[in-house]
């Protein structure tokens, strides 16, 4: 009776430290994903705004509208 009660004192002791230590790991873990994560999105919003400039304030080229005509409809003859 008194063996079944050390193993089982033991094999508790083992168990709550091995979880203690997987949970400090794992929480460390997390953390550095959530830098890295975070320091990704925060290198992508300093380059958005260097990709889509803004055109309020640029006058508009006639080189870059192209307006042209719109075609005429097709003329359908009476039946």
């Amino acid at each position: 009776m008194k063996n079944g009660l050390y193993i089982l004192f033991i094999t508790t002791l083992l168990a709550t430290g091995c979880s203690e230590r997987n949970q400090q790991e794992m929480k460390a873990k997390q953390d550095a994903e959530a830098k890295a994560r975070a320091d990704a999105a925060k290198k992508e919003m300093q380059t958005l705004p260097q990709t889509f400039k803004p055109r309020y304030n640029k006058k508009l080229d006639q080189s870059e509208t192209k307006s042209e005509p719109a075609p005429p409809p097709p003329q359908n003859p009476k039946p």
